[in-house]
């Protein structure tokens, strides 16, 4: 199964190095993390991942798909999305973006229901905090769900940036908090940009598991983290 995913994500790269054309916006990302995370749950423990993804600007939006592919023996998933955006620039340095994106989740695990979910998102982008407000609506699920929080990027010594970021979301059946740092350092090649990083959070919910199969676990003050590296070309 695991060969197979594989092979899915190179046909997906090459699918999308067509779409993009001659746009350089082709990102492979390959990590692990101890949780996988969806709306604030975890979906799987302690896997490895790729993701490929794409992203062209046309004239009046911005166009992108891709997907995760999550090889786990038995209990393989995978998550695809496609959605459209764009920015709309309000003052010097400031621009309101909106964002539109339906998302497939497949797992192959027994009594684990698959599921198609809208998502909506609006963000201040601005050079100092940028805040920002989504809807999450899993039609399978019936799971509907609103998140706001603010990230920022920060730049270091040596090349590096780091970005804190929070968010609080309410859903039907539980709500989240989460705080966490994403630790990033992006190296240029002659083929593309190489961006390892480290992410780290703190989560908290009250997701009940006994009575809802599709996630894992519940968070009480949980770390979750996760590394890999990105390439960009």
């Amino acid at each position: 199964m695991n060969k197979v995913l594989v092979l899915v994500s190179l046909l997906v790269a090459s699918s999308l190095s067509v779409f993009s054309g001659d746009v350089a916006n082709i990102t492979v990302d390959v990590g692990y993390n101890n949780n996988y995370i969806v709306n604030g749950v975890s979906r799987a423990e302690n896997v490895a991942y790729t993701s490929v993804g794409a992203v062209k600007s046309f004239q009046y939006a911005d166009v992108y798909l891709g997907g995760t592919l999550i090889p786990n023996n038995k209990l393989d998933q995978s998550h695809w999305f496609v959605g459209v955006g764009k920015t709309l620039t309000i003052a010097t340095n400031f621009g309101l973006r909106a964002d539109a994106t339906l998302t497939r989740h497949q797992q192959s695990a027994v009594g684990i229901q698959n599921s198609t979910e809208a998502g909506v998102k609006f963000a201040l982008e601005n050079p100092f905090v940028t805040p920002y407000v989504r809807g999450a609506f899993d039609f399978n699920l019936n799971q509907n769900g609103v998140f706001a929080g603010a990230e920022r990027v920060q730049k270091l010594p040596f090349g590096f940036s780091i970005t804190p970021a929070f968010e609080y979301g309410y859903v039907n059946d539980y709500d989240v908090l989460t705080v966490k740092a994403t630790l990033a350092r992006t190296f240029e090649t002659r083929f593309g940009a190489l961006t390892p990083y480290f992410s780290v959070g703190w989560f908290d919910n009250n997701f009940d598991t006994a009575s809802y199969k599709w996630a894992t676990k519940e968070f009480s003050g949980d770390v979750v983290y996760s590394g890999g590296v990105k390439f960009t070309f």
